[in-house]
């Protein structure tokens, strides 16, 4: 006796839900980026202070090497 093999029937794949946004507040990657700065942060230093303490900076190294070198 042979037994009856019913005809194959493909399977499908589960229908997956539709995925929603992630809220902002559960976003790893966006964590704490649109944090606004702190008033403070605003008066802290005037524009100009850290400027002139590159210039003084540079000022006395190219003074050093000019000396440096007319000392030679």
């Amino acid at each position: 006796m042979a037994a009856t093999v019913p005809p194959s029937v493909p399977v499908l794949p589960a229908a997956r839900p539709v995925p929603t946004e992630t809220p902002e507040c559960e976003a790893s990657t966006c964590a704490g980026i649109s944090t606004p700065e702190s008033v403070e942060l605003h008066t802290a230093w005037p524009g100009w202070i850290p400027l002139l303490v590159i210039a003084v900076l540079v000022v006395s190294c190219l003074g050093f090497a000019v000396g440096r070198i007319a000392g030679w």
